[in-house]
């Protein structure tokens, strides 16, 4: 029941890569500027010891925050963000045990991640105004440190978002479909968990790790390098789990009848296309019509947190816009950012 925003709209994608969740890459060949995503000039340390970690180009106010979805983290939005800091500031962050951060004994809710975010922001003096983007369950992150800062936040962009209380609902109305994401996530922390066991071994060898580590094809040689080191860390996979089981606690914590942004400037952005069910899945995929409507009406709901919020099809995509029409997600962040500017023209 866990991960069904992740599995939605991306084919239920498997877990089990400390690269962060598989997808489509958009060019066969590695890309040098995920170098950036590489570099631990912003990585934070925190008054627990632990190392929180941001990617932050650009100059300028407000200062967008990148939040990643389920499985991923800052590198997802390698393909947006360098376009945003020609525009502002823009800081994308690893969530405990993703990326270059840190693992955590905490049990990975909604909660706790913001919590890390809250630390990273204010020791690494990255200060507000701040306009915040969330792709799937990066949405709650979203939601959660909006409703915290409210006056720090001026504006919101939600790329195919999860919404509040997704797992008991999909659970209640699609059966089929939820048994089938139960199915593939259980076999994927499954993979986690045994690959966690695999790197505490001292005789590991590196074979067996390399079937652990699995990357995108656009990855860099350096970030391959980099993320592969960090790996042989059985915490860091450990914390992974976490935050997949923790999905569906999430999610119920993020129900709140009474959250309302006022006139923020918000989008909301739908993919188009729903995934591609495997034949075998022909119940899951009799539910697919009703899981659409239920998508699209909770977007609808996200929108009107905001009395100007939009909820838009991105024709074309499914569930990774910002990887397949990256320059959709860069518009309409622009867009927030001149808004948000244009209300309250600090500098």
């Amino acid at each position: 029941m866990k991960r069904l925003s992740h599995i939605l709209m991306s084919a239920l994608l498997l877990l089990g890569s400390s690269a962060g969740a598989q997808v489509p890459a958009p060019k066969p060949a590695t890309n040098p500027a995920l170098d950036a995503y590489a570099s631990a000039a912003y990585s934070i340390r925190l008054t627990d010891g632990r190392t929180m970690h941001l990617t932050c180009m650009g100059t300028g106010s407000p200062t967008v925050i990148l939040t990643a979805g389920l499985g991923d983290w800052g590198v997802s939005w390698g393909l947006v963000q360098p376009d945003i800091a020609k525009h502002t500031r823009v800081c994308a962050w690893d969530r405990a045990g993703f990326g270059l951060s840190s693992p955590s004994k905490a049990p990975q809710t909604v909660d706790a991640t913001v919590a890390d975010l809250e630390a990273a922001l204010r020791r690494g003096r990255i200060t507000g105004p701040y306009v915040l983007v969330g792709h799937s369950m990066g949405a709650y992150e979203t939601l959660r440190f909006a409703d915290r800062h409210r006056v720090q936040v001026v504006g919101m962009v939600l790329v195919d978002p999860s919404f509040p209380d997704q797992g008991a609902r999909f659970a209640r109305e699609l059966p089929a479909f939820t048994s089938a994401g139960a199915e593939y996530e259980a076999g994927g922390l499954r993979a986690m968990r045994h690959c966690a066991d695999l790197v505490a071994k001292p005789d590991h060898s590196s074979t067996e790790i390399g079937r652990c580590v699995k990357y995108p094809a656009d990855f860099s040689p350096l970030l391959r390098a980099t993320i592969t080191a960090l790996s042989y860390d059985p915490r860091r996979f450990a914390t992974q789990v976490s935050l997949s089981e923790s999905f569906d606690r999430s999610s119920a914590m993020m129900v709140d009848p009474h959250r309302r942004y006022g006139a923020m400037p918000l989008r909301v952005l739908t993919a188009s296309d729903g995934p591609d069910l495997p034949p075998d899945l022909v119940a899951a995929r009799a539910e697919l019509p009703r899981m659409a409507a239920i998508w699209g009406a909770e977007h609808d709901r996200l929108a009107a947190l905001s009395t100007i919020g939009t909820n838009r099809i991105v024709d074309g995509t499914s569930h990774y816009i910002h990887r397949i029409k990256p320059e959709r997600v860069v518009a309409e962040v622009d867009a927030v950012i001149d808004a948000a500017r244009a209300k309250s023209p600090r500098k």
